[in-house]
């Protein structure tokens, strides 16, 4: 057997929440048990209740003239309620060194799920990840490209 992997191959499958995701993890790949971790856009150009609710809107630049500040927002339609909010979410760029760009966390009482920051990016074609996480109805993932003409991780 050859267990020679690298730390980095670790963290693709061990990421998000502890569970075993692929790298290149999209919607239609999972089976079985795994199907359910995460939920996505059935039809992302008509998006049911449900889907507009707890699906992140990614604002992140087509192209990012410097990765050392990647500037991306996260908005969410959904309601802060005591019994229903978001209460996690977690920004992941599986192509660079450090692949956990931001953990965030809310209670009902921040009274909406945005965030605005800036991440670090690696240079060339990427694509960012982000997962929300309802206290009601599990882990939700959309994700936006884009592409880093300098700098960078």
């Amino acid at each position: 057997m050859n267990f020679n992997h690298e730390r980095r191959d670790f963290l693709r499958y061990a990421m998000v929440g502890g569970v075993a995701v692929p790298l290149s993890f999209a919607p239609g790949l999972f089976t079985g048990v795994q199907a359910n971790i995460f939920k996505f856009a059935a039809d992302p150009d008509n998006l049911t209740e449900m889907e507009r609710l707890h699906l992140p809107k990614i604002t992140l630049p087509p192209v990012v003239e410097d990765g050392a500040q990647a500037p991306i927002q996260i908005e969410m339609d959904h309601p802060m309620e005591d019994d229903h909010y978001i209460k996690h979410i977690q920004i992941i760029g599986f192509n660079d060194p450090v692949q956990t760009k931001g953990n965030f966390y809310f209670s009902a009482l921040n009274g909406e799920a945005f965030i605005g920051t800036q991440i670090r990016l690696n240079g060339g074609e990427s694509t960012v990840w982000v997962v929300a996480e309802c206290n009601q109805h599990g882990r939700w993932a959309a994700s936006k490209d884009t592409k880093v003409a300098a700098g960078g991780c």
